[in-house]
């Protein structure tokens, strides 16, 4: 039993001692004294230090500087507790580098030992310690990037859930108003949808986007932003946030912006001067101005207006207007037309103190598309073209952007070279050729009125105006007339000198006379010259108080001789070639003119006379059309009433025969039946074959339904007799004069005969007659005309409903809701001692085409053969012309048609 014990003992010794020497961690036995007991082999493995090393010296020794004091405090407790202490230090290598070991000490107080653990945690100290350092980094990052730059995290579909401070700073935005929103809040518009649309392709496949975008804050200013946006990817690669670091550059691309706005108008001067040099027409000229204008500087729209003077309208000479980069030239101010009115009131401000408009806010209104929005808040501008302290037009431009104030002294000094290009330009057209002018305005008016007053009227002004001479007029000489005269026409003189303008006596002025037969140019420079040979010369000098004169002859083929005559009443005149050769070609145009004129005034005579006979021969046939329709119409009519009378009389006698014994038959049935009756009473025993014939027969059902019988006789006999009353009142044959009727009956009498008609022709039609009567006086009237304008409009309600019956079965919408036809009359009393009739219907109505035709004689818009167009041709002639009423029809397709007739209660 010992010997097991100690056996036991043994093994346990040899396990403990295989364990400490085994273990992995720093196990050891030290003394109070300071000093290692016992280590394992760990500890030479670790720190690669000898055992006689470790155990030779103190171990506070291999502790780090840093650690000593900790170390020996732990010691000291160690000393005065029973409890395990935990605490962590480093130790010295033997290649001079530390390990962070882990203590776990139990004091034993009996032995004065310390049994203690140490396990090398050297790597998790290393990790820890970056880990710390990255997150110091971080956080340094983090304030860096917080303090410089715009930082915002969004979700996957753009939404905001982070914004730094510095990004609620520059977009002026607070964090709540941030928060929950996606980045169209700052959109600024300045950027495309394809600019979005690229930068949203890149981050959604998780790749870094990087670029310039300029923003918007809330105070509607703008900002410029270095932008990289990277996607936080998931586990499976995918995006599920973005993040967004913004560096603002607006200063940096304020500065290119500047640099590159000065380049840019150096250019835009450099071409406006350029254009502004080139020659052309004004318009042209302006236009190209603009244009290059258009293309420099980020305008909507912008404009050139001029005047000769403040009290004349503005005409607009150019224009451009720009969209979604895309600039058109305007052609005149009706492609805009509130910008007239803004550049009125503009002009009236200007004409007080001459100063430019800049960055004017103003809303303009567009019905025309020439804005990206039917209203919108534009920028206004505008600058003065002045000349010589005069105000000749004004250039406005709208713009969405703010102009600066370099940009502003380039646009005002473009202005000004504008004002003065136009100057010249207008010195140069009115310097260019009046005379080619005059000519030009002469042909033209020539081409166009042919009206020979107004042609020379404007010779004799525009000559006079062009040669700066006393006196312009025409003469004429007209030998073919009646009587023979000589006759100035039309002149232009200076105020102050008596005007010569009428006849001229043939005795006293017949050199004149002569000299426009002979069709010779007549140039007189000076009236001291020799003249000895012309004594009239002379005489007719003196009397107009003539200094010099030049006459040209116009060489007309009309017969008549004219000449332009041009005077001097005050000193000479030299008569240049350039003179003669303007004259010449203005006395070739008038020629023309006069030819012209004498042909245009004889073929408009005859034009009239041909014009007269056709309207003449048109008038005689159409009314002979109508005469000879109308004659048709009544002959039928006519024709129809005889037949309706002869039949209502062939009729009405066999009726009345019938009618008249039904009476006499049912009194003999009465007494027959009463016969009978007593037999029955007195006999009640019959006969086998009496019985057996009452029984066949069926006795008493021929006894009840014989009364029956002859009232059903008699009340078809009655209405047949009021058929034939109808169709003889309709017919009227007897009353072909005027007379006093009653309406509602000739109404009544008409519905009756149409019956079979409207109320059911096989189709369905079955059409619900209205009648609303007003109590109506007895009616002046020709009874027969009135009854066929109500038989023609009836009949025309009725054609109407069963083609809109026909058209609704033929339909192939199987949901149309069936039409119900009615036809609704209306009578009614005027104050005005007039009658209205009003038929309507609920048909598929007339077009306003048809309507305007529909009482033309052969309108008709029933197919061949159903009418003749002559039913309410003939209706209206009745209506207005025999009884001076009026006849009107009012419908609309798909409405329905209205007709109403107005007639007199008495006729004059």
């Amino acid at each position: 039993m010992q010997i097991q014990v100690q056996l036991n003992h043994h093994q346990s010794k040899e396990q403990y001692s295989r364990f400490f020497s085994l273990s992995l961690d720093l196990l050891c036995i030290a003394g109070f004294d300071g000093y290692f007991k016992e280590i394992n082999p760990a500890w030479t493995k670790i720190l690669g230090w000898s055992e006689q090393d470790l155990l030779g010296k103190p171990f506070i020794e291999f502790v780090h500087s840093e650690d000593k004091n900790n170390t020996i405090l732990e010691a000291q407790k160690l000393a005065m507790s029973f409890e395990t202490i935990r605490f962590e230090n480093r130790y010295l290598c033997r290649d001079g580098s530390y390990k962070w070991l882990s203590w776990s000490c139990t004091p034993f107080s009996e032995e004065n030992l310390i049994y203690a653990v140490a396990r090398d945690i050297t790597l998790q100290k290393e990790n820890e310690m970056a880990l710390q350092k990255n997150i110091q980094e971080l956080e340094a990052f983090k304030f860096a990037l917080n303090a410089h730059s715009l930082v915002a995290i969004t979700d996957i579909t753009g939404r905001i859930n982070y914004a730094n401070d510095k990004f609620c700073e520059i977009s002026q935005y607070s964090r709540e108003e941030l928060l929950g929103q996606d980045h169209r809040i700052i959109n600024s518009g300045y950027h495309s949808q394809e600019f979005f649309t690229n930068l949203w392709q890149t981050i959604a496949a998780g790749k870094i986007w990087r670029g310039e975008i300029r923003n918007k804050a809330k105070d509607n200013s703008f900002y410029w932003v270095d932008t990289l946006i990277a996607p936080m990817l998931n586990n499976d690669g995918k995006p599920h946030q973005y993040v967004a670091i913004r560096t603002d550059i607006t200063q940096r691309k304020f500065a290119d912006l500047a640099l590159f706005e000065r380049s840019r108008l150096s250019l835009l001067s450099a071409e406006v001067s350029l254009v502004l040099s080139q020659s052309g027409t004004l318009s042209d000229i302006l236009q190209s101005c603009l244009n290059t204008i258009s293309s420099y500087l980020d305008v909507d729209l912008v404009h050139i207006w001029t005047f000769e003077q403040q009290t004349q309208p503005l005409e607009f000479q150019a224009g451009v207007h720009c969209q979604d980069a895309n600039c058109r030239a305007l052609s005149n101010n009706q492609d805009f037309p509130n910008h007239i009115i803004i550049a009125n009131k503009i002009v009236e401000l200007m004409s007080h103190n001459y100063q430019p408009i800049l960055n004017e806010e103003v809303s303009i209104h567009s019905q025309d598309n020439l804005l990206d929005s039917t209203s919108a808040i534009l920028r206004f501008s505008a600058y003065p073209l002045i000349v010589e302290q005069q105000l000749i037009g004004i250039m406005t431009l709208f713009s969405q952007e703010l102009f600066n104030e370099t940009t502003h002294n380039l646009l005002n000094w473009i202005a000004n070279n504008i004002a003065v290009a136009i100057d010249r330009i207008w010195a140069r057209e009115e310097l260019l050729s009046r005379r080619e002018a005059l000519l030009l305005q002469l042909a033209s008016q020539i081409r166009s009125s042919l009206d020979l007053d107004t042609i020379l009227e404007t010779a004799v002004n525009e000559i006079r105006n062009l040669l700066q001479v006393d006196r312009c007029y025409f003469l004429q000489y007209s030998p073919d007339f009646p009587q023979t005269s000589l006759t100035i026409t039309h002149e232009s003189l200076n105020p102050k000198l008596p005007p010569m303008l009428g006849n001229l006596s043939l005795q006293k002025h017949d050199l004149l006379a002569e000299m426009l037969l002979t069709k010779e140019l007549v140039c007189i420079n000076s009236k001291h010259e020799d003249f000895s040979s012309q004594p009239r010369m002379q005489a007719l000098l003196s009397e107009f108080g003539i200094t010099a004169q030049l006459l040209l002859p116009v060489k007309s083929n009309s017969g008549e001789f004219g000449a332009i005559v041009c005077s001097h009443c005050d000193g000479d005149r030299i008569w240049s070639n350039s003179d003669i050769g303007l004259l010449q070609a203005v006395t070739d145009q008038l020629a023309i003119a006069i030819d012209h004129a004498q042909l245009y005034t004889q073929s408009r005579a005859a034009t009239l006379a041909a014009q007269t006979q056709a309207e003449q021969l048109t008038q005689a046939l159409h009314q002979l059309q109508q005469t000879q329709s109308q004659l048709i119409q009544h002959e039928k009519m006519s024709s129809l009433g005889q037949l309706v009378a002869g039949v209502a009389h062939e009729i009405n006698n066999p009726v009345n025969f019938i009618h008249g014994n039904i009476n006499y038959a049912s009194e003999y049935v009465e007494d027959l039946i009463k016969l009978l009756n007593l037999y029955q009473e007195q006999y009640p025993e019959p006969t086998s074959e009496i019985a057996e014939l009452a029984t066949e027969v069926d006795l008493d059902f021929i006894t009840d339904d014989l009364s029956k019988l002859l009232t059903s006789m008699k009340m078809g006999t009655n209405r047949i007799r009021e058929i034939v009353l109808s169709l003889r009142n309709f017919s009227r044959l007897d009353e072909a004069d005027k007379k006093l009727v009653d309406i509602h009956k000739g109404i009544e009498n008409t519905l009756l005969i149409l019956h079979h008609r409207w109320k059911n022709n096989g189709i369905g039609l079955n059409i619900s007659i209205i009648r609303e009567y007003n109590d109506l006086p007895l009616v002046d009237c020709y009874p027969g005309q009135l009854n066929q304008v109500l038989m023609n409009i009836l009949t025309n309600a009725i054609d109407a409903l069963e083609e809109s019956i026909i058209q609704a079965k033929n339909s192939a919408d199987n949901h149309k809701e069936a039409l119900q036809p009615l036809i609704l009359i209306r009578t009614e009393y005027l104050d005005n001692n007039f009658i209205s009739i009003k038929i309507a219907d609920n048909g598929s109505g007339m077009t306003e085409d048809v309507i305007n035709r529909l009482f033309d004689p052969f309108f008709t818009t029933k197919p061949i053969g159903k009418g003749t167009g002559l039913g309410l041709s003939i209706s209206y002639q009745i209506i207005v012309e025999k009884h001076g009423g009026s006849l009107e029809c009012v419908s609309k397709s798909g409405k329905g048609t209205e007709f109403l007739i107005k007639i007199p209660v008495r006729l004059n």
